[in-house]
């Protein structure tokens, strides 16, 4: 009755290389996704600016096409919209807040200075606001402008006492 069962198996030498083999690949495979991440994240650092950049120029592009005024004091800019809310943009040493109802977002730009003055054209018939960001991304100046035509019901409006 002494019968000898044997069971297909691998031997401890076969399981080591296999092992050795398999240890390799995967220090092969986390060597490539560690140069990758970092590279992800190196361009997510140099494209920052220019994503900032982009997001602030169509902010108050837009801001300023949905707005019905638009107001300075001291470092924030105020924008009061057609339907009676109101959009900040406050001014900080290196970044700009923008205060909505829904949200709150951050520009990580430093911004020197924040200019709204009236222009008119040429021969004084429409009149426009300013609105004039000077700016620093990637250590190098920007200037911003934009503009806001003011129509003569809110000039009217807005010289009334």
């Amino acid at each position: 009755m002494n019968k000898k069962y044997s069971i297909p198996a691998f031997s401890i030498v076969e399981v080591m290389v296999s092992m050795a083999i398999t240890a390799i690949i995967i220090g092969l495979i986390f060597g490539i996704f560690s140069i990758v991440s970092e590279q992800i994240l190196l361009f997510k650092e140099q494209n920052q600016y220019t994503a900032d950049f982009n997001r602030l120029s169509y902010s108050i592009s837009k801001a300023i096409f949905e707005s019905e005024k638009m107001q300075l004091q001291e470092n924030s800019l105020y924008f009061q919209t057609y339907d009676g809310k109101t959009l900040i943009y406050n001014q900080q040493d290196d970044f700009l807040i923008r205060k909505a109802a829904q949200f709150t977002d951050t520009f990580q730009l430093q911004f020197q200075q924040i200019r709204l003055d009236t222009v008119y054209n040429p021969s004084k018939s429409k009149v426009f606001q300013k609105l004039e960001l000077q700016l620093e991304a990637n250590k190098q100046p920007y200037t911003l402008q934009f503009y806001k035509p003011v129509y003569a019901n809110a000039i009217i409006n807005f010289s009334a006492p």
